[in-house]
This record gives C-alpha cells, sequence and structure tokens, in this order.
C-alpha cells in the first residue's frame, strides 16, 4: 500500500461518505430509500448485496430460543450492513429493519468485485468504511464484554448474599420451629405432668390412711399384724432364690399345689413357721387367709414404690420442659442427665447404660435447652446402637468450663458426613423404620452455640462407633 493509500484509509467516517456519494453520482448510481418499519434484510435468508448507509438508522435483531426478538445493534451512517453474508455467502445473521427513514446505496458481488478491480477510489472508500466499521464494532463488542463482566460480578454478589439470606432464613426458620416445639412440648409435659400428680397424690393418700387404718385393725390380732408388716418389709426374691424355695416346699409338702408355692416363695423363713401347721394339716383356708394378708402388706408397698416412681418422673417432666428460668440460676448438669433419663427410660432400658459422671459445678445457661441436647444425642446413640450393646455418658470439669460426652458402639459416622454432620438436612438414617429430617444435630448444634460452647463429633478409631462432645463454658 502506498504512502498516498494510508492518508486515504486515515480519512473520517464522513470524509468517506462524501466520496462514495460524489463516486455513486459519477457512476451513475442512484441512492435506495427505505421507511421506518421497513426490514432490509431477514434472518436466515440468503443476501446478495452490500448495503452502505447513507443516513438513517438500521436496527440489527435476532430470535432467541423462545422465538422473542432481540436487539444486537443499531447502525447509523457510514455503516456497512450485511458483511458476512454478502462476504461468505452464508444466510443472514440476524434481522435488519429501518428505525428511521433510511438512505443506502446497494452493491452486488459482480459489481463490487469489478469496481474494486477497475476503479482504485472506490477501493479505498469502501477500504475505509470497512476497517471504521470493524474498528466501531469491535469496540461495542469489547464494551459490551465489561459491561457483561461487571453485571455478572453483580450477580455472583447478589448470589452468594441471597444464598447467605437463604442459609440465614433457614437457621432462623429450624429456630423457630425448635422454639415453638418446646414452647408446646413444655406445656404439653406441664399438663401432662399435672394431670398425672393429681390421681398420684389422691392415691397415695389412700396408700397411707390404709397404712394406718389397717395395723390398727389388727392390734387385738397380732398374728394377723405380723403377716400384714412382713408383707410390707418383704424382700425381694431373685429367680435364683425363687427355684430353692419352690423345690423345698413341694418336698415338705407333698399336697401343696404349686399355685400356693408360688405365692408362698416369698415368705421369710421365720414366717412360714407360722403356716407350717396349717400347711402340714392342709387347712387350705387358713393358709389362703394367711397369704392374702401377707400380699396386702406387700401390696401396700407395691403401691409405694410405685407412686414414688411416678413422682420421681412428674418431677423430671417438669424440670425437663423448662424453659423460662433464668440463666443466672445455672445448669445443674447432674439433674439435667438425670431428667434426660429418666424421660428416655422407654428407651434407654433396652441398652447397657453406663454413667461417669462426677460432681460438677453449676453453668450459666437454660437447663431446658441442654436437655434437648442430650435427648437428641441419646436418641442417636440408641439409633445407631444395637439393643443391649452399651451406651456410656461421661462428663467433668477442667478450667474452661464443663463437658458432656456420649459414646455409643454403632457403626460410627460416615467419613463423607463427618465434615456435614451438624448442617441441617443431613441424616444417616435410611430404610429399615428409620426416617429423619437431619434437624436434630443441628438444632443441638445451634444451642450448644446459644450458650457460647461446642458441640462436635469424632469416631473412635479402636473400638468403633461414634463420640458427640458438648462443652460449656464457665460463664457467658
Amino acid at each position: 500500500m502506498s504512502a498516498s493509500d494510508v492518508q486515504l484509509v486515515k480519512q473520517s467516517t464522513s470524509e468517506a461518505l462524501e466520496g462514495l456519494v460524489a463516486w455513486a453520482r459519477n457512476a451513475g448510481h442512484s441512492a435506495h430509500h427505505l421507511k421506518s418499519g421497513d426490514l432490509l434484510m431477514r434472518e436466515g435468508e440468503q443476501n446478495p448485496y452490500l448495503y452502505i448507509l447513507l443516513e438513517g438508522e438500521i436496527e440489527l435483531s435476532k430470535k432467541g430460543p423462545d422465538g422473542k426478538s432481540q436487539v444486537l445493534d443499531l447502525l447509523g451512517p457510514g455503516s456497512l450492513i450485511g458483511i458476512l453474508s454478502f462476504w461468505t455467502g452464508n444466510p443472514s445473521f440476524s434481522d435488519s429493519c429501518a428505525k428511521r427513514d433510511v438512505e443506502y446505496l446497494k452493491v452486488g458481488r459482480r459489481l463490487f468485485d469489478q469496481t474494486v478491480g477497475e476503479d482504485a477510489e472506490f477501493s479505498r472508500i469502501t477500504l475505509q468504511l470497512l476497517v471504521a466499521n470493524l474498528s466501531d464494532r469491535y469496540r461495542r463488542v469489547v464494551g459490551l464484554n465489561l459491561k457483561v463482566a461487571g453485571l455478572t460480578r453483580e450477580l455472583e454478589h447478589e448470589r452468594n448474599a441471597l444464598q447467605a439470606a437463604v442459609t440465614d432464613l433457614k437457621q432462623t426458620r429450624n429456630q423457630m420451629v425448635h422454639r415453638e416445639k418446646l414452647a408446646t412440648m413444655g406445656q404439653l409435659l406441664a399438663g401432662i405432668a399435672h394431670e398425672i400428680n393429681n390421681p398420684s397424690t389422691s392415691l397415695m393418700q389412700s396408700v397411707a390412711r390404709l397404712g394406718g387404718d389397717l395395723p390398727e385393725l389388727l392390734q387385738d390380732r397380732p398374728e394377723e399384724l405380723r403377716l400384714l408388716e412382713a408383707g410390707r418389709h418383704a424382700p425381694f426374691v431373685s429367680t435364683s432364690e425363687s427355684r430353692e424355695k419352690m423345690a423345698v416346699l413341694e418336698q415338705n409338702y407333698p399336697g401343696l399345689s404349686r399355685a400356693r408355692a408360688r405365692r408362698l416363695i416369698r415368705f421369710p423363713e421365720n414366717l412360714l413357721e407360722d403356716v407350717h401347721r396349717d400347711l402340714k394339716k392342709e387347712r387350705w383356708q387358713k393358709v389362703d387367709a394367711k397369704i392374702r394378708l401377707f400380699e396386702m402388706g406387700s401390696s401396700l408397698h407395691s403401691i409405694q414404690i410405685a407412686n414414688d416412681r411416678i413422682a420421681r418422673l412428674v418431677k423430671s417432666l417438669k424440670s425437663y420442659s423448662r424453659q423460662d428460668e433464668s440463666e443466672s440460676a445455672g445448669i445443674d448438669l447432674e439433674q439435667c442427665i438425670q431428667d434426660t433419663l429418666m424421660v428416655l427410660n422407654h428407651v434407654l432400658k433396652h441398652y447397657d447404660l453406663s454413667l461417669e459422671i462426677p460432681a460438677m459445678s453449676k453453668v450459666p445457661g437454660k437447663a431446658g435447652e441442654i436437655n434437648q441436647i442430650l435427648t437428641n444425642l441419646l436418641t442417636n446413640a440408641c439409633e445407631a446402637t444395637e439393643p443391649g450393646k452399651k451406651i456410656t455418658i461421661r462428663g467433668g470439669m477442667d478450667e474452661s468450663g464443663a463437658w458432656l460426652e456420649v459414646e455409643d458402639e454403632g457403626p460410627g459416622i460416615p467419613e463423607e458426613l463427618m465434615e456435614k454432620i451438624f448442617e441441617p438436612n443431613v441424616t444417616t438414617k435410611s430404610g429399615g423404620g428409620q426416617y429423619g429430617l437431619g434437624l436434630g444435630l443441628a438444632i443441638s448444634h445451634d444451642l450448644a452455640m446459644q450458650h457460647q460452647g461446642k458441640l462436635y463429633a469424632y469416631n473412635r478409631e479402636e473400638a468403633g462407633g461414634a463420640v458427640f462432645r458438648l462443652e460449656l463454658p464457665r460463664g457467658l
């Protein structure tokens, strides 16, 4: 390219357009016109012309997968339209529609090749317009990419913020569900404890009255009084002792039925001497009367024991459901453990439960929420461990505060779940009638953090099984 060519290439777009119009006038080519809204090229159709826009605006648009048109660009005077389809012979890439009234030149392939070869002025002008068009479009593409990159960064930032908000919302929802469950459970347990306590108190008053009235009624009948009092204080008889006593009674008294023998095995040796004469002479009515007196005393004793257990259960239920106690009062961890064991006794009785809990100082917090953590940990331990195997609860105090551990003899925590075991919706229960929502450990972890404590888990490497450790500070 000569120096004059370079100078021409550096002409402005308006100068190039003026030169092109002058060339067209001299060559006898006239400009074409298009009204606003008219289509110059249609997407997908063949295009045999190169269009040179002299005046007006052309809008380029393309249909998306949904069939809707998307604006790609807006071209003004000096733009070359249909460059790719004209040069390659491929169908038009987009629609070209007049945005405003348009004046343009169009050059067919044969005329373009002939004119470029014969007319140096036309070649220089079209080269200038081509360079200007490519430069403008490149700048627009770069600017568009920068804008897309900025929007992408903003979108990523908003996505992260939205994800964090969703996570916070889930945690808030879980906490609200948990608090509502605790509040409902507290109301239910308080109601149950109240309903149990009323008949239990009435029953105990009746037993106390019977325990006082019966001995008074039998003051003049010392033998019968002795039988009643012996029943009230009868010791527990083991299975082996029962078999031995049964064998002796059947040997000494051949006419004694097995039903009466089973009722007599609880009699202490000194009391059997009072029944010996009647047994030898087979005076069964007298024997039965003495057995009934003994069993009346034994029944009073059994009712007293059962009522004491009911009283302890009522106390544990009230303690377990406490949610409004002051944190400054402190948590009695030993009492929390006993309350939780009492509530879960129907499940834990199937396991070999080991307690390694020394005397522990109180720590700040809410006992009801610590009970909830212990309930979740013990329930998980039972579900992971076969009945009959060992579950250990141990605890202690150190310089930082108190700690509790629940250890099971189950299969342990799968390695792939270890890092996310405390996340919501993560559960190891699958099939076998065991299904979980994966919220128990997540809620327990949140409660531990609310007490400024820690809850973490690890597997026992040698013996197998999992250990969950709760650490609570001395002060909040």
